[in-house]
C-alpha cells in the first residue's frame, strides 16, 4: 500500500505513514485480515487433489482384478 499524501510505501495494518505521518485510508488498515481470507485453501483445490486420489485407486483396483480374471481364465 502507499501513502495517499506523499506516496510512500505503508505496511499491512499501518494507520498512519511514518514518512509524513497522514492518516492512511480504511484499506491499508483491514489489508492484514484481507490477506487471511485470501490464504484459506480453496475446497475445489482439496477436492480435486481427492478425486486424483481415489481415480489412482480405482485404476490400480481394476487393473489387479483384471490380472486375477485372466489368471484364473488361464488356469482352467
Amino acid at each position: 500500500m502507499k501513502c495517499d499524501k506523499c506516496g510512500a510505501t505503508t505496511n499491512p495494518g499501518d494507520q498512519i505513514c511514518i514518512n509524513c505521518g497522514a492518516k492512511l485510508s480504511i484499506e491499508n488498515m483491514i489489508m492484514p485480515e484481507v490477506e487471511k481470507v485470501n490464504n484459506i485453501p480453496n475446497k475445489k483445490e482439496i477436492s480435486k487433489e481427492t478425486l486424483y486420489i481415489v481415480i489412482a485407486v480405482l485404476g490400480v483396483i481394476s487393473l489387479v482384478c483384471i490380472v486375477i480374471l485372466i489368471t484364473v481364465l488361464l488356469v482352467r
